[in-house]
């Protein structure tokens, strides 16, 4: 069953909402796409709406109206139909990569709080080396993403919470594969570096012992990846 729509940017939810379908029930190019009527019913759409976003559909080349005949996936690729089917997948993925965010940015403030209250210096110490080689990095030019991995990584360990450690890795194996095949593959390579100088500071609050700016300064890096997430569109779509 299909999900009602909502007016916000209403064609691309339907864009998002058919290449859904389409994926769902495995078409392939030159299939027939059900009538207009089978998604407005269940989009809860007027007509007016939904042949506006199969005309757009039509216009990057992924799909082809046939007056008389219906819709179809274009039984040919082209270099628009591709751009718009990589938008509309990273569009569906992207929901999932920032409930994933939320999720990380709760645990990783509660392991920043286990380990300031635990005094484990031990911890601190490995933290200090990671950024060091982080702030090196970075100062050479190169993208940290090695030592980015590291420091989150080591503050799941610092916890003392194997769930919450297991829990990171799977999500992280999420993270990795979805930047390889979205964001590596369209070479965006501003995602995220507006977080690199937080960590030296979250380090540096959590050295002090102030809980309160370092959870802060977390909620700050997870607020920047989340704008990123939502300007990806319009970086790689415009």
């Amino acid at each position: 069953m299909l999900k009602p729509l909502k007016r916000q940017r209403l064609h691309e939810s339907i864009s998002e909402e058919v290449l859904k379908y389409i994926m769902d029930n495995g078409l392939s190019q030159g299939d027939r796409l059900p009538p207009e009527r089978f998604f407005c019913e269940q989009f809860q759409i007027s007509r007016a709406s939904f042949r506006e976003a199969m005309k757009k559909l039509e216009g990057y080349g992924m799909i082809e109206i046939k007056p008389g005949s219906g819709m179809f996936l274009r039984a040919e690729k082209t270099i628009l139909g591709e751009i718009a089917d990589l938008k509309l997948r990273v569009s569906l993925e992207k929901r999932s990569l920032l409930e994933m965010l939320d999720l990380r940015e709760m645990m990783e403030q509660y392991a920043i709080e286990q380990i300031v209250n635990q005094g484990q210096s031990a911890c601190l110490e490995t933290l200090e080396a990671i950024i060091s080689e982080y702030d090196r990095k970075r100062n050479q030019g190169e993208i940290p993403r090695q030592e980015d991995y590291l420091f989150h990584k080591t503050l799941y360990e610092g916890a003392n919470n194997r769930l919450l450690l297991k829990l990171f890795q799977s999500i992280e194996d999420l993270e990795n594969l979805w930047a390889v095949h979205v964001i590596d593959s369209v070479n965006v390579s501003i995602f995220g570096r507006e977080t690199e100088p937080l960590h030296r500071q979250i380090l540096d609050a959590m050295k002090s012992g102030d809980v309160k700016s370092a959870k802060r300064l977390m909620r700050k890096h997870f607020e920047i990846l989340r704008a990123d997430l939502y300007r990806l569109d319009e970086k790689l779509f415009q």
